[in-house]
């Protein structure tokens, strides 16, 4: 993708991001917008990941709080068949190139905050974090497949969950605790977090 593409699907992406994302940026439980973008659209726009990965880009295979780090193709393939791992693209907008990047940038200027881009990708049964809980605030789209998250978004009491679909966006705070799997069906998932952190720039 050239680089009049890469912006401008980056500013197709910030509008429509922003038109949710905006006015529920303070809430303090999670919320789930579906279909914020056409499951289409949104399953076509190109993504760094597995044989197309950058060069540079580090990929953390996790399995509990363990990140076992690759950065060659071959070694994250081999490790993968070992154990099954949800698949980490750490600071997907600085170790690759793309309109995430553009998107990343856009963001951290406009809330005057640090923003990291990381890409999840996931096939079912894959281990994943487990329940825990985040500094920083999401912003998630599902790019494709579907991701079932468990959240408590109180200290006590049973967790609600989410399924999110490609095209959905979640917007989930700071300190909410948190579990994800890859459902069965369709049984695959990738999903990139825009992490708002209280960094400022």
């Amino acid at each position: 993708m050239d680089t009049h593409s890469q912006h401008e699907v980056a500013f197709s992406f910030l509008a429509r991001l922003g038109a949710v994302m905006w006015p529920r940026l303070m809430a303090s439980q999670p919320v789930h917008v579906q279909q914020v973008f056409d499951a289409a659209w949104i399953e076509s726009v190109p993504l760094p990941l597995a044989e197309q990965k950058a060069v540079g880009q580090t990929v953390a295979l996790v399995d509990g709080m363990d990140f076992h780090r690759k950065v060659d193709q071959d070694a994250i393939g081999r490790a993968y068949r070992e154990r099954q791992r949800t698949r980490v693209y750490e600071s997907l907008d600085v170790r690759s190139d793309g309109w995430f990047s553009v998107v990343t940038h856009r963001l951290t200027a406009l809330i005057g905050r640090c923003v990291v881009c990381t890409a999840y990708e996931s096939h079912a049964g894959d281990r994943n974090l487990g329940a825990h809980d985040d500094e920083w605030l999401g912003v998630i789209t599902q790019m494709c497949g579907a991701k079932r998250w468990l959240v408590w978004p109180e200290t006590t009491g049973a967790p609600e969950e989410i399924v999110t679909r490609a095209g959905d966006v979640l917007i989930l705070p700071q300190g909410v605790k948190h579990e994800v799997n890859t459902p069965e069906s369709p049984g695959h998932s990738v999903h990139l977090v825009f992490a708002i952190t209280d960094e400022p720039v």
